[in-house]
């Protein structure tokens, strides 16, 4: 049952991804993209099906967790509430594997099973503290903690005086150029750009990111840095990614899963602390951008 279950949300997905990039009318279909970007937002620690999921049952949920983690931070779920359902890798320590302290854990994924979390609105309790690096209205808080992740990343950052007009900022692998005129938003807006362009499109991404077009990279970019954005409070403004990008499904599933990861790993970069995500194993911001 729990695996008809777990293929039965598989292909849902698949449904609503396809279903996205064959709508005609493209003003509808950027609307549901951003939609999806701000279910990403919230739930940055979920793999990019899950962000699906939680968005396609509870497209008002804010703040999601399973039972017994509701439990721990001081609220229990109501009674009767509907919870919801999600894909829950079933990881196993490799057979043979010694168990003490000093030994390396290997996990081995053995596919999915079904688990169930619950939207924060249908649980009391005690109040959750909000984010500990929500931005302030003008960025600087979120800017200045930027500015200190890209010099832990090892990233050389300059702002000048940019002669090419429309240009606010770029990268060159290793080396962030943002104009020095901008407002603190629109900085913190142009440097996390720049930071997804040094992960996902330069160092060891780099031959890959020449099989995409600019029109691609740009929306990997642009979307990512839109995720990160609401995720530390600031409304970013956003163009119509898809009205002007002829996408198929499979295009779209690879944009949304690339988007997704880059997002949380910048996220977690942000703030510090790369533990508690959901996937089996992910590589660090710092390592995809690592030279070839």
């Amino acid at each position: 049952m729990s695996n008809e279950k777990a293929r039965s949300l598989t292909e849902q997905i698949e449904k609503n991804i396809n279903s996205l990039a064959d709508e005609i009318d493209a003003v509808r279909k950027s609307e549901t993209f951003l939609r999806w970007l701000n279910a990403m937002a919230l739930f940055p620690t979920y793999s990019h099906n899950n962000q699906i999921l939680i968005f396609m049952q509870r497209p008002d949920a804010r703040r999601v967790a399973g039972f017994k983690t509701w439990k721990r931070l001081g609220r229990h779920v109501k009674k009767g509430a509907k919870g919801i359902a999600i894909l829950a890798p079933c990881v196993y320590r490799k057979k043979g594997e010694a168990e003490n302290e000093d030994s390396t854990t290997v996990k081995k994924l053995f596919g999915f099973k079904v688990a169930w979390l619950f939207a924060e609105q249908d649980t009391d309790g005690a109040a959750i503290p909000e984010l500990v690096y929500s931005a302030t209205e003008g960025g600087d808080e979120l800017l200045s903690r930027l500015e200190w992740t890209t010099d832990e990343l090892g990233i050389e950052l300059e702002y000048k005086d940019i002669a090419e007009p429309g240009v606010q900022g770029y990268s060159c692998g290793g080396r962030i150029v943002v104009r020095a005129t901008l407002s603190p938003t629109e900085t913190a807006a142009v440097l996390v750009h720049e930071l997804i362009h040094e992960d996902l499109h330069h160092g060891k991404n780099r031959d890959d990111a020449k099989q995409k077009t600019r029109n691609q990279r740009e929306l990997e970019a642009e979307a990512t840095t839109y995720v990160v954005l609401r995720h530390f409070g600031i409304d970013h403004v956003a163009s119509n990614y898809l009205a002007t990008y002829n996408v198929n499904g499979e295009q779209l599933h690879a944009s949304l899963a690339t988007i997704s990861a880059a997002a949380k790993r910048l996220i977690a970069a942000i703030e510090g602390d790369s533990s508690g995500t959901e996937t089996v194993e992910a590589a660090s911001f710092e390592e995809n951008r690592a030279p070839a």
